[in-house]
């Protein structure tokens, strides 16, 4: 999967569990918190993409990535592994 499709993925769960993002727009330079997402918010949206994404990354491994962009390497690193 290539990270343009990942950050798709990721983008589509944040406006899912966030509604309409302030400004419409969403940068990889943002946290989660940026957007207004709560501890709760947060977990969907990390959880959703891994799932669809069909990954097994522990929950741990994803409170440590502040910003979206980070995530979104992350879960590239994480499909790219056999």
């Amino acid at each position: 999967m290539t990270h343009d499709e990942i950050w798709e993925v990721l983008c589509r769960h944040v406006r899912d569990v966030l509604g309409n993002v302030q400004g419409g727009k969403i940068y990889p330079g943002q946290s989660l918190r940026d957007l207004g997402a709560n501890s709760l918010d947060r977990m969907d949206i990390m959880v959703g993409a891994v799932n669809e994404l069909q990954l097994n990354i522990p929950t741990a491994a994803l409170a440590v990535t502040p910003t979206l962009g980070e995530l979104a390497d992350l879960l590239r690193a994480r499909s790219e592994q056999p």
